[in-house]
């Protein structure tokens, strides 16, 4: 996902190129705007990547895709004409690189973490882990009592395990 922008830096403000982002690594689609700004280049981007994650019911490992869109401006480092170094007003920004290529990875990775689910689910009626002997329920049953007692009856249950036990 690198863009060459060394003939936009030579334009003018305003001046914009479009592109459809190739499917590359986790990304499957996506379509990317490049604007010229006085200070460097606005992107623009929307795209489809896939998300590794852990499911918050059974912990099993899955992937799902979530749509991620950002507007970053990539600073320029280097004047195309002259490549004379030009200072930086945030060096924690993106940077169009020395050799005016825009590599958008990092953004696209950065904003996919954003859109991950806070708890994911592998399936939407995963019934997770047994919490008594840790058996995967979508895997297997177990033979565990996990009926919810009254807590008014909790101390007399103690007393029964306690002396069946």
């Amino acid at each position: 996902m690198l863009y060459n922008v060394s003939q936009l830096l030579r334009e003018e403000v305003g001046a914009s190129r479009r592109y459809d982002i190739e499917p590359e690594e986790n990304v499957h689609h996506g379509r990317i705007e490049l604007i010229r700004t006085p200070g460097g280049i606005l992107v623009r981007c929307t795209a489809r990547v896939e998300l590794e994650a852990e499911c918050s019911r059974c912990l099993a490992p899955f992937g799902y895709l979530a749509d991620v869109a950002f507007e970053e401006v990539y600073a320029q480092q280097v004047e195309p004409a002259t490549g004379r170094k030009l200072p930086l007003e945030d060096p924690d920004s993106f940077l169009i690189g020395t050799d005016h290529t825009i590599d958008i990875r990092e953004a696209v990775r950065q904003y996919g973490q954003m859109a991950a689910e806070m708890q994911p689910l592998c399936r939407p009626d995963c019934p997770g882990i047994c919490p008594v002997c840790g058996t995967d329920l979508g895997i297997a049953n177990c033979q565990c009592d996990r009926t919810p007692i009254d807590p008014r009856w909790q101390s007399l249950v103690a007393l029964k395990r306690k002396t069946n036990g």
